[in-house]
């Protein structure tokens, strides 16, 4: 099924995914608070939209609910098509994890937008923490979050103090419910 924009006319997805046949858009990702982030890419002819970062789930992390709302730059034609998950077949399983791969490096970038620096550090220590939400201390570096030392550090210390997390030896113990809890409150209200 096609469907015609005119220039700067704009579309929500609605979890429908589209070849773009002919012209450009941009995408904004859309959260259930009303907080608008937008993406800095312009797709064009033969590329593919469609809300991605809700396609896979990645055990052990929430993502917000995320609409994809599309503005065509000029005269632009989409052609719609059925994506599901069971594309891929156990012989394109490289190709899945590609996929988690690149949507994880995107879900990154939206989290410092999404929470607040508190949420944002135990968002990503979840990502690197295993299904129980341990992780070892030689995995974290104040590099890992894009924010100073002396920030870094003030964050971490104040984490620990409100239980969200605590050390033992070499590990870190993450409060996946507490985590949890925070991070789905933070995603709501933006």
């Amino acid at each position: 099924m096609e469907r015609i924009l005119k220039a700067k006319e704009k579309l929500l997805l609605n979890n429908k995914y589209y070849i773009i046949k002919i012209g450009k858009v941009i995408t904004k990702d859309i959260l259930s608070s009303g907080k608008i982030i937008s993406n800095e890419e312009c797709l064009r002819e033969g590329e593919i939209i469609g809300n991605f970062l809700n396609f896979f789930t990645i055990s052990n992390f929430y993502i917000p609910e995320v609409e994809v709302e599309i503005e065509a730059l000029e005269e632009t034609i989409l052609e719609e098509f059925l994506f599901e998950k069971n594309i891929f077949s156990k012989e394109n399983l490289i190709i899945e994890k590609l996929i988690q791969h690149l949507i994880r490096k995107a879900i990154i970038k939206s989290l410092y937008q999404i929470y607040s620096k508190e949420a944002y550090i135990l968002a990503i220590l979840k990502l690197y923490a295993n299904n129980n939400g341990i992780l070892s201390k030689k995995e974290i570096s104040y590099e890992n979050f894009n924010i100073s030392k002396s920030q870094f550090y003030l964050i971490f210390s104040k984490l620990k103090s409100e239980n969200y997390l605590y050390e033992i030896e070499k590990n870190i113990y993450l409060n996946l419910d507490k985590i949890n809890k925070k991070l789905s409150v933070e995603a709501e209200n933006g």
